[in-house]
């Protein structure tokens, strides 16, 4: 397989917080976005300097929300990433919006869209996450349903023909039928790519809150997991590949950034908090705005050195790769094969390995296969001379089964 490298770009500005959002993120209002995209462009410089002016086969802007930032904020970012790396022709660039974000009138929107075009934009993801007006507004959201349905019709007039919808469920209060009705909604609008999520009430959140005050219930477990699988068997009938676990696709139009996570390519991370994965090491952007926006002032004169604030830095081990490269991989319909887990594994391995990559990959987790035996007979798992996947059922136990190859 041949691995490429994608830069991931985050933007940590929202409207306003949802109820369940537990991401880092801050209001676009009272932030300094402008201080903060003045440091992101300086970082993508410094970056790409450093490195060597890589090229790049992908472009993630994610956030937060990144259609809350001024068009010209937007160009500089851009411009920077095309003058500090190589972006490859026919890169697949992603920006995230939320319905309602990218204009108050139509012909406002029209100009963002435009523009973004123009900026090289040729994917544009939306967080859509119901279809429901009164599930939109328990959840904290800001848009409508008659939004969704007038901004993805602005989106394809301008050109964009490789759009993803998420959609979330198992949201307090909602049954299986009321999200099953949210996504035929969301499957009338035609989008090339869908994305299932589970919401999840985390500590520090609005929901969260009222969890601990008892003030909201939780889907069973029960309910979610039925949820799931007919939102995999409507998808499947409707001519979506189930390529992974959350994300279903329309032949060709899987998500390439997504998939560098899932296969243990590079990818670089830009943004506070962001994180990357180059030459087989992780690291983490500091989380903190104000110390963010005071390391990337200013680019060193040439030849200077910044010392770059993380929170994490972490140089693989063969044992870390080969075993991140089986948990991400677990994720894909098709598993992980033996040769790939070993290509992982051999990435900074000393000499040669003359072992059959199955016997191999069986040495190196001989304490798990009973265990992983045992899903295969339970019908969870499927081990044959290839690799491994995840049945569907097996999906629901995912973490349970990946687990066993940490």
């Amino acid at each position: 397989m041949i691995k490429k490298t994608g830069l991931y770009i985050h933007i940590p500005f929202c409207v306003r917080k949802c109820n369940y959002c537990a991401f880092l993120s801050f209001d676009a209002e009272t932030s300094p976005r402008k201080e903060y995209t003045d440091a992101l462009v300086n970082e993508i410089t410094y970056r790409g300097e450093q490195l060597g002016h890589p090229e790049i086969d992908t472009v993630y802007v994610g956030g937060g929300t990144p259609s809350v930032l001024d068009i010209s904020q937007m160009r500089d970012i851009m411009h920077a990433v095309c003058k500090s790396f190589r972006v490859k022709e026919g890169a697949e660039i992603t920006i995230e919006a939320n319905p309602a974000t990218l204009g108050r009138k139509d012909g406002v929107m029209l100009a963002k869209l435009q523009a973004y075009r123009f900026m090289g934009f040729n994917r544009l993801s939306m967080g859509v996450q119901a279809m429901d007006n009164d599930r939109l507004h328990y959840m904290g959201r800001l848009h409508t349903a008659e939004n969704v349905v007038r901004d993805m019709e602005l989106i394809r007039r301008k050109g964009f023909d490789n759009v993803n919808l998420d959609l979330m469920f198992s949201i307090p209060g909602e049954t299986t039928e009321d999200a099953l009705s949210d996504l035929e909604r969301i499957l009338g609008l035609d989008p090339e790519h869908i994305s299932c999520y589970s919401l999840q009430i985390e500590e520090g959140t609005p929901f969260g809150d009222m969890a601990e005050a008892g003030e909201l219930t939780e889907v069973p477990d029960e309910e979610d997991r039925r949820t799931y699988h007919e939102i995999c068997r409507v998808l499947r009938e409707a001519g979506y590949e189930h390529y992974e676990i959350s994300n279903f696709a329309k032949p060709g139009f899987r998500s390439r950034h997504n998939s560098l996570y899932w296969d243990m390519s590079d990818y670089i991370g830009v943004g506070l908090g962001a994180s990357g994965f180059t030459d087989g090491r992780r690291y983490k952007n500091i989380s903190d705005i104000e110390a963010y926006i005071e390391a990337f002032a200013k680019l060193p004169e040439e030849g200077g050195r910044i010392e770059i604030p993380l929170e994490e830095d972490h140089l693989n081990s063969s044992f870390d790769n080969i075993s991140e490269a089986v948990f991400t991989g677990l994720r894909r319909s098709e598993g992980i094969s033996y040769e790939e887990a070993l290509d992982a594994y051999m990435r900074c391995a000393e000499g040669p390995m003359h072992e059959d990559p199955q016997a191999a990959f069986w040495r190196i987790f001989a304490e798990a296969k009973e265990e992983a035996e045992d899903y295969v007979r339970r019908g969870l798992l499927i081990i044959d001379d290839k690799g491994l996947k995840l049945t569907e059922q097996g999906i629901d136990i995912s973490n349970q089964i990946m687990s066993l190859f940490v």
